[in-house]
């Protein structure tokens, strides 16, 4: 009997204790969420601590009322936004019901002040929360001194390879792989320019050489390329003006190192002699004759770009017609490849071979060769060996298989559609590349559609003459916020170009008509000698620049399309690029 009476005593204190709970907004396994609960955290700076240099402010918030904005508070006064939504996996395991609905899926937010801002002593740091329903709510108030006398290392993040406390795993590597991420420092971070003494914002051929060192098991292994578009790290460090080009990329040829277990760190200066390593990852390199194949990629034409024919098919193809012979339309085909293999008595490459729907024209062990584009101009084309130093720049490590990793072929349209291995539409070019070594099949660089067109077509009635062009900044999948400037070159001939149209997401963003003051048909006399093949006077004025604002459309990934239109009025889609739009999360 008594034993039965405890246990209903227990019971009733259980039911107690159970019913305070809920009724305290604190959630109890096996019971359905609270209509309103707050769960935040912020990590850094933490209570009473010591800050100097860049002060990051990180945490959460997670609510049901769903979180529109996170706002940085120092001694009570707004300072920054937030950048929110950063993705918190920790969070995320953590509290795995606090998913879906209204609860953020990345609830994680990231900002920061200058300590340099604030006298030294005592000062609060806070968020001031706005939620969906436009309630609003001060968090996580503590207070820390500001220390104007240390200096600061640079700070950072490793990206790639990722995180394995974070994600629960570590990478497997096999061949050329990017380690990606970022660095800031409130003086600067140290570099040089090489050549010495050149300009890189006005010189493309100057590079930036920064005191950014990755190493592989405690030994350096490359410098990495700086610096490169961080939009996020700029959302998240307003105060610091080089946050927007704070990110690094190193291309580590894991083929020349055992398989197994290895750790990347990256070690950073900046311009006081201080330096620190940003991040450690461990890794795994697993190798095999799989994983080491040529890779590279076709530069020009762009996907779904116009190949001109001078001349419609006919049913039955002339016979005895040339390649190349006068009066025909020469599109191009260029880009660059790079072999990867640890035997390095079959490293290299042989050859670089253009298919066009499956079916090889050129091949540059065979095809090599100088040919008469005019009665002016001489053209050496399909050939493999071409200097890149961008290439070189990129992927150090390879030296000169690197620096002349180009190729270059020149496709007679008129000739190939004549002979039916092109046809009027859609048709898919392929470059491959074989290497020395005679067991490995060519193998597949890079493959993308172009479009064949030619007078008065039926596929395309309103295009009777050829656009082509570049794009030249911004680049493919480049991040972008705010209003950005995109600039490139466009011809055609023999009508020349009246108008341009920009196109996000199939909707048209706005255009560029030939008048007094607008930025079309601007000069630009550097195409003939870089382009002497194209048609005379129409590249010294065939300059374009286009304000794009990316704040009217949501972040992410769109569609760039522009398209030209004639003063005959031909229309031609001549350039797809996909672009990032990367804006800070504000109401």
């Amino acid at each position: 009997m008594r034993k039965t009476l405890g246990r209903l005593v227990v019971l009733a204190v259980c039911v107690l204790v159970a019913g305070v709970a809920v009724a305290g907004g604190i959630t109890l396994r096996g019971i359905g969420q609270p209509s309103l609960q707050t769960v935040f955290s912020i990590d850094t700076p933490a209570a009473n601590a010591t800050v100097f240099g860049i002060v990051e402010v990180r945490g959460y918030v997670i609510d049901a009322r769903g979180v529109s904005s996170v706002t940085l508070l120092v001694d009570g006064s707004p300072v920054h936004n937030a950048d929110i939504n950063q993705p918190r996996y920790d969070v995320r395991r953590r509290y795995p019901r606090f998913l879906g609905g209204n609860f953020p899926y990345d609830p994680g937010f990231v900002t920061s002040f200058l300590a340099s801002n604030y006298a030294a002593g005592p000062h609060t740091v806070a968020v001031r929360v706005t939620y969906s329903n436009s309630e609003v709510e001060d968090l996580g108030t503590r207070t820390v001194t500001v220390d104007a006398t240390t200096g600061q290392a640079p700070i950072g993040g490793i990206d790639s390879p990722r995180d394995p406390s974070v994600y629960g795993f570590q990478d497997y590597i096999a061949g050329v792989f990017p380690v990606v991420g970022w660095v800031l420092d409130a003086n600067g971070i140290r570099q040089s320019v090489s050549p010495l003494g050149c300009n890189p914002a006005v010189d493309q051929t100057c590079h930036v050489l920064a005191d950014i060192e990755v190493t592989l098991d405690g030994a350096v292994v490359g410098q990495a390329v700086y610096p490169l578009p961080r939009p996020d790290v700029a959302n998240a460090h307003p105060d610091i003006a080089t946050a927007f080009q704070s990110g690094f990329q190193l291309a580590l040829d894991s083929s020349k190192f055992t398989d197994g277990k290895h750790t990347i760190s990256v070690r950073v200066w900046n311009t006081e002699g201080l330096s620190t390593v940003i991040g450690s990852r461990d890794v795994w390199f697993e190798n095999g004759y799989a994983t080491l194949a040529p890779f590279g990629m076709i530069n020009w034409p762009m996907n779904d770009a116009h190949f001109y024919s001078t001349a419609c098919y006919s049913s039955s193809p002339p016979s005895g017609i040339n390649e190349y012979t006068p009066g025909d339309h020469v599109d191009w085909v260029s880009g660059w490849v790079i072999d990867q293999n640890d035997q390095a008595n079959l490293e290299g490459i042989v050859s670089v071979q253009l298919l066009v729907n499956g079916v090889q024209i050129k091949d540059t062990a065979t095809d090599c060769k100088p040919f008469n584009l005019s009665t002016s101009v001489i053209v050496t084309s399909n050939c493999y060996g071409l200097e890149r130093p961008d290439i070189l720049y990129q992927y150090p490590m390879f030296g000169m298989d690197g620096k002349d990793s180009g190729y270059f072929f020149a496709v007679d349209t008129n000739f190939w559609l004549d002979q039916g291995q092109l046809h009027l539409g859609l048709n898919i070019l392929t470059v491959q590349a074989r290497t020395k070594d005679p067991l490995r099949p060519a193998v597949t660089v890079d493959q993308i559609p172009v479009i064949v067109d030619c007078p008065n077509s039926i596929v395309y009635p309103n295009k009777t003459f050829p656009t082509f062009g570049d794009l030249e900044q911004p680049g493919p999948l480049e991040p972008m916020q705010g209003t950005e400037l995109l600039k490139g070159w466009v011809v055609e001939a023999p009508w020349g170009v009246y108008q341009l149209n920009f196109y996000v997401d199939g909707v048209l963003d706005g255009s560029l008509t030939v008048a007094p003051g607008v930025t079309i048909n601007m000069p630009r006399p550097d195409l003939l000698l870089t382009y002497p093949w194209l048609p005379y006077p129409y590249p010294c004025y065939a300059g374009f620049e286009y304000d794009l604002d990316t704040t009217k459309y949501v972040d992410g990934v769109h569609q760039l399309v522009i398209e030209a239109v004639d003063y005959g009025h031909g229309h031609n889609y001549w350039i797809q690029r996909p672009l990032v739009f990367d804006n800070p999360n504000r109401p």
